[in-house]
């Protein structure tokens, strides 16, 4: 599996554009509810970095994606998983 470090800069940015806040407002575990983020986009979000990466993430997912390492370890599960031998 990729270290889900590897995302963490890109998954800050895709937040902060959408959320409209400074990327240095966020650390890797800023909890997305502290910045106001709904569950729609969360949805929003994860839609995003699925296009961005080239995965797909089950939406049971979605509960994982509390902050951003938490976005980032799913991410990383998801490029793993389409690896071959993943």
């Amino acid at each position: 599996m990729a270290d889900p470090g590897t995302y963490v800069d890109e998954i800050r940015r895709i937040i902060a554009f959408a959320l409209e806040i400074p990327p240095e407002r966020l650390t890797e575990t800023t909890p997305f509810d502290d910045l106001g983020m709904t569950s729609r986009q969360r949805i929003q979000l994860l839609s995003r970095v699925e296009v961005t990466y080239g995965v797909s993430v089950d939406i049971d997912e979605l509960e994982r994606l509390v902050d951003i390492r938490g976005v980032a370890e799913v991410i990383s599960e998801a490029v793993a998983a389409q690896r071959p031998g993943g």
